[in-house]
């Protein structure tokens, strides 16, 4: 072993040298006591609340079963009261999904998320020694793998390791696993992918397989009268427009003077526009598409549903989905985008013009009254509706990554996770927090955007490697999170996507759905690319 760890040694020695010849070897973010948050300066009473001060604020009562301790009125009084605040409150279960930091009763209800180089304190006295006044603030350790300076350096080396092999970023969570195989040990269940860094190794001892599907969906064809259906569905026709198949979903609607949610997007209706009621059969004849669309919005294959329940797939023009004979909504609707994609606005007067799909059983279809009768409920959509072939109008924004990237793939769903402890809620305990409804609301939705990592090759083309952008975005009543959500979207929507960035995994762990089950790619390849977490790091 001696040679080895000399080895080893020397080469740990040059790293460093290196490493203090570019002055790197001290490249902690920088943090100093002019740079600190105070909780005095936003709330009236902070002797009655304990912080855990620093880069990451948690809060929790001084006192226990204190009946005046309220988080929620905490959360309130810290919630954008100031142009230049520098840190955001979140309730432990609003905290992005990427962080795995929200179920276990040892962790504080409230959590101050501070921007880099800042910390918070209590008071000042809490930083400042008496009486020289003193900062005895001497550093902290970070908390967001999101942030470039929290990124450490692997090195391998030995006969297992590719020689001279630079690879994309990678969790912790992920080495374990491979110290298993480089000892050929079993790895005991962990929070790693086994298999996802298969790229590392020259020999792999283990080979991921594709897990089994549990549930295969039905392909119903059109089986219901528009008669069969007494839902309190209309469409009125007013300017004869030419029909446009949607996928509707439900959502939580606004009070008085709230900000409207982009993200606002549950259950399933067909949007329908149409020259007239007797163009109804042909319009329905239309919904048998399959051949002409699956291979075109199904790039990568179906996603599979690891768990029991009853499915269905609906193939549209535009798009097809998964949807669920239980939650009465999409699991998943994928769509492509080309590079050329054009956008159509629709007239205000049609945006509440809907009708049950033919497809699926009136027992089964969400009934358009529940929107009526309940002020609370609203819908939106999984697929855009101002997607189509027209080139009248352009909606620069939404089409934005598919310019760039010369076409994406996109797959969205709901998302139930009402105990917060980032994995799939079963149907049983999805009822217990949504008594009284026929309809559960999800608690967050996600996106996946796949593109050709080589953009200079079209996404329904490409032969290469694949990139990805993945989002679990909250589902809330308001957009309080973004301080700014009150002035034109363009200006936020996307900050707060790239706040709630996740991994594929993350997605797939909350769903129960398995994606990229049909690609050209080694299936370690697809488990390194379901791991990877974007940053947008570079983009800072």
């Amino acid at each position: 072993m001696t040679n080895p760890l000399r080895e080893i040694d020397k080469t740990v020695g040059q790293l460093m040298d290196g490493l203090k010849q570019l002055k790197l070897h001290r490249c902690m973010e920088d943090v100093t006591c002019d740079r600190t948050e105070f909780l005095s300066n936003y709330l009236t009473n902070v002797d009655d609340i304990t912080l855990v001060p620093g880069t990451l604020g948690r809060i929790r009562s001084k006192f226990s079963n204190n009946p005046k301790y309220d988080p929620k009125a905490i959360i309130a009084n810290l919630t954008c009261k100031k142009p230049d605040q520098h840190f955001k409150p979140y309730m432990k279960q609003h905290l992005p999904k990427r962080l795995h930091y929200a179920n276990n009763r040892r962790i504080e209800d409230i959590h101050l998320l501070v921007d880099r180089r800042w910390h918070i304190a209590r008071k000042p006295l809490d930083v400042y020694k008496k009486p020289s006044g003193k900062c005895f603030f001497q550093g902290d350790h970070g908390f967001d793998n999101k942030v470039n300076s929290m990124q450490t350096v692997f090195v391998g080396y030995g006969p297992t390791f590719k020689y001279r092999t630079k690879v994309p970023p990678f969790e912790n969570i992920e080495l374990y696993n491979v110290m298993c195989d480089l000892l050929e040990l079993k790895p005991a269940p962990n929070n790693g992918t086994h298999g996802s860094l298969n790229h590392l190794l020259r020999t792999n001892t283990f080979r991921p397989t594709i897990p089994e599907e549990v549930t295969r969906p039905s392909y119903p064809g059109i089986m219901y009268l528009q008669s069969d259906f007494d839902l309190g569905c209309t469409c009125d026709d007013k300017e004869g427009l030419t029909d446009l198949e949607l996928s509707k979903v439900l959502s939580q609607k606004k009070g008085k003077g709230e900000r409207k949610n982009p993200f606002d997007v549950p259950s399933f209706f067909l949007f329908w526009f149409s020259h007239g009621k007797n163009k109804l059969e042909e319009l329905n004849k239309r919904l048998h598409t399959k051949g002409s669309t699956e291979e075109r919005h199904l790039l990568y294959g179906r996603p599979a549903v690891l768990y029991r329940t009853r499915y269905d797939i609906l193939y549209h023009m535009d798009f097809e989905s998964g949807y669920s004979e239980i939650f009465l909504m999409p699991l998943w609707t994928s769509y492509t985008i080309s590079k050329q994609a054009e956008v159509s606005s629709i007239p205000e007067h049609l945006t509440n013009c809907v009708r049950p799909d033919v497809r699926v059983s009136p027992g089964f279809s969400q009934n358009c009254l529940a929107y009526k009768n309940d002020k609370q409920m609203s819908y939106g959509f999984l697929f855009p509706p101002y997607l189509s072939s027209s080139p009248e109008a352009k909606y620069d924004a939404f089409l934005k990554y598919a310019s760039e990237r010369n076409g994406v793939n996109v797959i969205s769903g709901p998302v139930f996770d009402y105990n917060y402890d980032g994995l799939r809620d079963t149907e049983d305990e999805i009822k217990q927090y949504v008594e009284g409804s026929s309809i559960p609301i999800p608690t967050h939705y996600y996106s996946i955007i796949t593109s050709c990592l080589d953009f200079t090759q079209p996404a329904d083309k490409c032969d290469g490697p694949l990139s990805v952008s993945s989002f679990i975005l909250p589902h809330r009543p308001d957009n309080d999170e973004s301080c700014n959500s009150s002035e034109d979207e363009s200006k936020w929507v996307e900050d707060l996507m790239k706040m709630h960035t996740a991994r594929v995994r993350d997605i797939e762990h909350l769903t129960g759905l398995d994606f990229y089950r049909k690609t050209s790619r080694s299936y370690s390849e697809i488990l390194a690319l379901k791991t990877y977490l974007h940053t947008y790091e570079s983009e800072i």
